[in-house]
């Protein structure tokens, strides 16, 4: 007559579910409509670049830099300092410290300018001054998601947007290491994958950073994204206009 409890985390893990044209064109609408920069442009981070989360929210101006001619990348750091104090990021794997390329659309909307401009100020500086911004920034994009109608209960979340560019990647023929290395996964253990690069060379990445974009999802919400403003709002009540870039 014993009865027997199992927790919920023994359960099996649901399987990531990629997101629809629609879902990911009312995903950038809704972002860039919040007013925050990082509700704007995160799911597009991870959405072109296949990047997890913690990878992204703690990237500064001076992580962002022109590794190549006109191809330009990231590079993440495992120790930051935040408020005089060291912190380590929340990164997965020892490979997640690998640079990598920004699509060339980021360039075109000005976002690599903005984000070069702020030296070694953080990019999301809505989430680094919280007391833990991987775990906020999850619960973030959570709502942000569901606002978009995207239910978890489908495995539709923001780790999709990794998925989704993994299969994009392997749909344009790029070689299994230089996918690896893109979005942060261990390119092997064996002898045979230790030899070699252990970063994307130039041809490679100047491939990555010229993708053809999807052509069923609108991007247009994008392009007139006044950065610098939206990375001053802060989430309080009243803050809810993007601020379009003058145009001259």
């Amino acid at each position: 007559d014993v009865s027997l409890r199992y927790p919920s985390s023994l359960a099996p893990s649901r399987q990531t579910a990629s997101l629809s044209a629609k879902q990911l064109t009312t995903l950038f609408r809704i972002g860039t409509g919040t007013g925050h920069v990082d509700a704007a442009m995160l799911p597009l981070l991870a959405h072109l670049t296949g990047r997890r989360l913690s990878a992204l929210i703690y990237l500064r101006g001076i992580d962002i830099v022109e590794k190549f001619d006109n191809v330009w990348v990231a590079q993440p750091k495992s120790l930051v300092e935040i408020e005089g104090r060291a912190r380590r990021v929340p990164l997965k794997t020892k490979a997640s410290l690998s640079f990598f390329v920004l699509h060339e659309f980021f360039h075109r909307i000005g976002f690599i300018d903005w984000a070069t401009s702020r030296g070694d100020r953080f990019l999301f500086p809505d989430l680094t001054r919280l007391a833990d911004p991987s775990k906020s920034a999850s619960q973030y994009m959570q709502r942000l998601f569901r606002k978009a109608g995207i239910e978890a209960g489908c495995g539709e979340v923001f780790h999709s947007l990794r998925a989704d560019c993994i299969d994009t990647l392997r749909d344009h023929d790029i070689s299994m290491r230089d996918c690896k290395l893109q979005v942060g996964h261990s390119i092997g253990t064996d002898e045979h994958g230790r030899y070699g690069a252990k970063a994307l060379r130039g041809v490679s990445a100047l491939t990555l950073a010229s993708l053809p974009m999807r052509p069923d999802v609108d991007y247009s919400v994008f392009e007139l994204l006044d950065f610098a403003q939206l990375a001053k709002n802060r989430r309080k009540k009243g803050v809810r206009n993007v601020m379009p870039r003058e145009v001259c």
